[in-house]
């Protein structure tokens, strides 16, 4: 009994074709699941990445700012503080390149390789630039994102 129950399934048409139709519909739904909780893992990432910018955002202005107001006050132009700099904005990059916008990633990118410079070949009108320009940035809370 149990035999001709499967063989009836295994030859008839409507039925081969039913279940034909159901593995296609379950692999399509897979695939879609499953990029469906990729974008939403992307999602949570970017959200944690820009919750911990908000919070640390200010601290990193004043970081900033203080280095900009050592150069222009206090008339610091040394290796040390281009080495200071350059270790606070690698910190930055590396906390928040995934939130960071192109053209921002090309800014810091060139303010890496100015600062990398010996300070008697650096311009530090462009340093002071590049730092108040990261001042203004941070300024903006960033918004995370709903999925």
């Amino acid at each position: 009994m149990i035999y001709s129950f499967f063989k009836f399934f295994g030859t008839n048409e409507i039925v081969l074709g039913i279940t034909s139709l159901a593995g296609i519909v379950s692999f399509v739904l897979t695939i879609f699941v499953t990029i469906r909780t990729a974008n939403i893992s992307k999602i949570l990432k970017y959200n944690d990445t820009t919750n911990l910018y908000n919070r640390e955002r200010t601290a990193f202005k004043k970081v900033f700012e203080g280095h900009k107001q050592s150069i222009i006050e206090d008339g610091i132009k040394t290796d040390a503080i281009l080495k200071s700099i350059l270790q606070n904005i690698e910190e930055y990059r590396m906390k928040f390149s995934e939130i960071l916008p192109l053209w921002e990633k090309i800014t810091l990118w060139n303010f890496v390789r100015l600062l990398k410079k010996d300070a008697s070949k650096v311009d530090f009108n462009k340093v002071c630039n590049y730092l108040s320009t990261l001042s203004g940035r941070l300024s903006k809370k960033e918004d995370i994102k709903h999925g």
